[in-house]
């Protein structure tokens, strides 16, 4: 299956986000930015992502460091929720 890659500067564009905003979200493993012909990109299904990190940092006006955290927290919740699930599937009689 091939992945669709997005070019960064037209996601700077269009979303109106800094470069550098989505290089150090990259360098902190938040998005993974790929390099291929000497341009950066990122992979289609990490978008929603960047721009949920996007709105967190310009609009909340939340740091690098607070997406980190609301980042692992989400990731957090999401984990537990999928243990309450099994959990509750494993007690139906």
């Amino acid at each position: 299956m091939e992945r669709t890659l997005i070019r960064i500067i037209d996601i700077c564009q269009s979303h109106k986000i800094e470069l550098q905003f989505i290089r150090n979200l990259s360098r902190n493993g938040l998005i993974e930015v790929v390099m291929q012909d000497e341009e950066e990109f990122v992979k289609e299904e990490e978008l929603k992502a960047l721009e949920q990190f996007a709105t967190w940092h310009y609009d909340l006006e939340i740091n690098l460091q607070g997406i980190e955290v609301a980042q692992h927290l989400l990731h957090k919740i999401e984990q537990l929720q999928e243990e309450i699930r099994l959990l509750r599937f494993e007690m139906r009689p």
